[in-house]
C-alpha cells in the first residue's frame, strides 16, 4: 500500500504517509501552557502509528487567540511545557511539528481579552465581533511574533513547523480581497496583498535556519463571494514554494464566512479538498498535504495512488481512533472505528470549554486517568444496544467480564435513526464501528429479546447496567395520543399522508419535517418555544434551516396546540388563536423521557444495578457514551 511507503518533507523523514492534522484540544493551561492531559492525549495518537502529528494551532500572539485554553508560543517560559510534548511524540515514535497562527478577525475577545484586529476593519460573522485594522507598526510586530514562535518551536525540538496561511486566519486575510481594503503597501494589488505572507515565512525561515522545514496550510478556496478561489490558490502555492516553504497542505473554507467547509460538515459531498488539492498538486514542485474526512482506507489509498496528494492529514478520524494508521499497516481496515464528522465533541464540547471528545471514544481527553483492577471475572448483562450499552459492553468486555447484551428490537438504539436523517448519512459509518468492535470485543449480543426481570434472573448475572435510553413523549390531547413519534417516521414505520402536521420543532422534529418535506409531503411544524432547532449543533442548524427554506414547510413557533379535530390544529399564540389544517397526518416530536422500567423491580430483587446514558439522564450521543465508559470501568 502506498499509504505505508516512507517519504520525506525537506530534510524531515517520515515513516508512513498519514500525519495528524492540527485539531483543538481544549486541554491546555489557561495560560497557553502545555498540560499532562495533552501530553497524555499526543502521546496515544503518536502510538498508534501516525508518522508526525501536527500539533494543534499555537497562538504567536496573545491577540490572535482562539479559545481560552489553546496552546501559546508566544513566551519563552513555555518552551519548556512544549519540549516536553515533543518528547513524549518523539518516545512514542512520530515526528512533531508546531502549527503556528495568529486568528485575526476569527480570534475570540473572551479569550485574548483585546479587540480583533486585521488588515482592515471587519465584523467575523461567525462570532459578530468586529476586528479593527493593524497599523504598520503593528503587522511589524505580528511578524516578529511569528518568528519568535518560529525560534521556540526550533528550541522545543520539534521537527518542522506549519504556518497557518489559510482558513481565514490572518494570514489569508492579507491575502484575500475578502478581508484586506488596506490602500498601503499592505493591500491592493496581488503583489501588495501577499507582501504579509512573503515577509511571515521569510522571517520564519530565517528563525529556523536550515535543517527544519517550513510547511504552510493554505485553503484552496475560501467558499465566499470575494474570497480566494482554486486559482488563488493555485498562485499562493507557487509563491510559497518559491520562498522555500517545503510542503503545501491543502484544505478549504474560512473560520468566519464558510464553517461548514473549514469544519468539513458531515452534510458536505465527500471529495471536496482531494479535487482541490488535485489542482495543487498539478502546480507545485513540493510535496501536497491533504485534509478533510479521509478516513477511510480505501479513499486514502485513492488519493495518494491517483496523484492528488503525497501525505494525508487526519484530524477527526484520530481522535475517534488512534489506532486507525496500525489498522491499516497490520491489513485490518475493517477495525477503524470510524468518524462520522459530527462535531459534536470536536467543536462543540470546544467551544463549550469543556475539552475534545468523540461520541464513540470516550477516552479521549482521559488516555492517562488511572483504572481500577476488576474485582473478579464477572457476569454483566447490558440492557440495551445502543451508543451507551454497546459502549459499556466494550469496555466490561476489555476489563475480562462476560458480557450479554439484550435488545429489543435492532441494534443502535436511536443512533440507528441518525444516519436517516436528511444530511447524516456519514453517522453510519461510527454506528457501524461500534457495533463491529462490540462484536469483535466477544460480547454475546442477543437482539428481538425483551429484557423483562424473568429473563434477566435466569442469566444469573453479578450485575446490571440498564442502557434502555429514553422513550418519545406522547401528547396527552385530545386528536393527538396515537399521533407517530418523529422516530417511528424515520424508522419507516410509520407512513405518512401527503399534508403532515409536526408538533415539536427541536432536532427530532426538524429532521422529520426535512425528511418528509424531501419526499414531495406538506409540512407544517408547530414549536410551543420562540425559536426552532435549539438543541442542534450550530453549524448543522444553520444548514438545516438553510435546506429548509427551500422545501414546502410552513413553520409557526410561540404557539401551542389547545385542540385537534377532524385533522384541524386550533393554535393559540400570545393573545390570538389560531386555526391550521386540514392535515392527513400528524407526527409528535415534544422530546423524550428516561426509559428505566426495570429499575425498581431489579433493585428489588437484590441484583446489582447501574444506570447509564439516557435512561439515567437526557444526554447528546457524547454524555451517554461518556457515562457508559465511567460505570463499565468501575467494575
Amino acid at each position: 500500500m502506498r499509504v505505508l511507503e516512507s517519504s520525506a518533507i525537506g530534510p524531515m523523514t517520515l515513516t508512513n504517509r498519514l500525519l495528524m492534522a492540527p485539531v483543538k484540544t481544549g486541554f491546555g493551561a489557561p495560560d497557553g501552557t502545555v498540560t499532562e492531559q495533552q501530553i497524555s492525549y499526543y502521546r496515544r495518537r503518536a502510538e498508534g502509528g501516525v508518522s508526525a502529528i501536527i500539533v494543534e494551532p499555537c497562538y504567536v500572539d496573545p491577540a490572535g487567540k482562539e479559545h481560552p485554553r489553546q496552546l501559546g508560543i508566544d513566551d519563552d517560559r513555555k518552551v519548556a511545557g512544549l519540549r516536553r510534548l515533543v518528547d513524549s511524540i518523539h518516545a512514542a515514535g512520530a515526528r512533531a511539528i508546531a502549527h503556528l497562527n495568529h486568528a485575526g478577525r476569527a480570534a475570540n475577545p473572551k479569550a485574548s481579552g483585546r479587540t480583533p484586529e486585521a488588515p482592515s476593519e471587519s465584523v467575523c460573522p461567525t462570532s459578530g465581533a468586529t476586528a479593527q485594522p493593524m497599523t504598520p507598526s503593528r503587522i511589524g510586530e505580528v511578524i516578529l511574533a511569528f518568528a519568535d514562535g518560529a525560534r521556540r518551536a526550533r528550541e522545543a525540538g520539534f521537527d518542522a513547523v506549519e504556518l497557518q496561511c489559510g482558513l481565514g486566519y490572518l494570514v489569508a486575510q492579507f491575502w484575500s480581497p475578502h478581508t484586506n481594503q488596506r490602500t498601503d503597501d499592505y493591500g491592493g494589488d496581488e503583489q501588495r496583498r501577499e507582501r504579509f505572507a512573503r515577509d511571515v515565512v521569510s522571517a520564519v525561515r530565517q528563525a529556523l535556519g536550515d535543517g527544519i522545514p517550513l510547511l504552510a496550510r493554505v485553503s484552496a478556496s475560501e467558499g465566499v463571494e470575494s474570497g480566494l478561489t482554486i486559482d488563488d490558490g493555485k498562485t499562493l502555492a507557487l509563491r510559497l514554494q518559491s520562498w522555500g516553504v517545503a510542503a503545501v497542505h491543502v484544505v478549504s473554507g474560512s473560520a468566519c464566512d464558510s464553517p461548514p467547509c473549514y469544519y468539513q460538515h458531515m452534510s458536505l459531498p465527500e471529495g471536496m479538498n482531494e479535487s482541490l488539492a488535485a489542482r495543487i498538486y498539478e502546480t507545485v514542485d513540493i510535496p501536497v498535504i491533504v485534509a478533510g474526512r479521509l478516513g477511510e482506507a480505501k479513499r486514502i489509498e485513492a488519493v495518494l495512488a491517483s496523484g492528488q496528494a503525497d501525505f494525508v492529514a487526519l484530524g477527526r478520524p484520530l481522535v475517534a481512533d488512534p489506532d486507525l494508521p496500525r489498522k491499516l499497516a497490520e491489513g485490518h481496515p475493517e477495525q477503524v472505528l470510524a468518524c462520522g464528522s459530527c462535531l459534536q465533541g470536536c467543536l462543540a464540547s470546544v467551544k463549550a470549554g469543556k475539552g475534545i471528545g468523540c461520541i464513540v471514544n470516550p477516552e479521549v481527553g482521559h488516555e492517562s486517568d488511572a483504572e481500577e483492577p476488576p474485582r473478579g471475572t464477572r457476569h454483566i448483562v447490558v440492557v440495551g444496544a445502543g451508543p451507551a450499552g454497546l459502549t459499556a459492553a466494550i469496555v466490561a468486555r476489555r476489563r475480562g467480564h462476560r458480557v450479554t447484551v439484550l435488545e429489543r428490537d435492532e441494534m443502535g438504539g436511536q443512533f440507528a435513526l441518525a444516519p436517516r436523517a436528511p444530511g447524516k448519512a456519514a453517522m453510519q459509518r461510527p454506528l457501524d464501528g461500534l457495533q463491529h468492535k462490540a462484536t469483535r470485543a466477544g460480547a454475546e449480543i442477543r437482539t428481538g429479546t425483551e429484557a423483562t426481570l424473568p429473563v434477566l434472573q435466569q442469566l444469573a448475572p453479578d450485575a446490571v447496567i440498564l442502557a434502555t435510553g429514553a422513550a418519545p413523549v406522547k401528547l396527552d390531547l385530545s386528536g393527538l395520543r396515537d399521533a407517530a413519534t418523529g422516530n417511528e417516521v424515520l424508522s419507516g414505520r410509520a407512513p405518512t399522508g401527503q399534508r403532515v402536521l409536526v408538533v415539536g420543532g427541536g432536532l427530532v422534529g426538524i429532521e422529520v419535517a426535512e425528511y418528509l418535506a424531501q419526499r414531495g409531503k406538506l409540512v407544517t411544524v408547530v414549536e410551543l418555544l420562540d425559536d426552532i432547532a435549539r438543541d442542534m449543533e450550530p453549524i448543522t442548524r444553520k444548514l438545516t434551516l438553510k435546506r429548509l427554506a427551500e422545501l414546502p414547510v410552513k413553520i409557526h413557533t410561540g404557539a401551542a396546540i389547545t385542540r385537534f379535530a377532524d385533522g384541524w390544529a386550533h393554535l393559540r399564540a400570545d393573545d390570538r388563536t389560531e386555526t391550521i389544517g386540514p392535515f392527513d397526518s400528524v407526527v409528535v416530536a415534544v422530546g423524550t423521557r428516561s426509559e428505566r422500567q426495570l429499575l425498581a423491580p431489579l433493585s428489588a430483587s437484590g441484583i446489582e444495578t447501574h444506570v447509564v446514558g439516557d435512561a439515567l439522564e437526557l444526554h447528546q450521543i457524547l454524555g451517554a457514551v461518556q457515562s457508559a465508559w465511567k460505570v463499565a470501568r468501575a467494575l
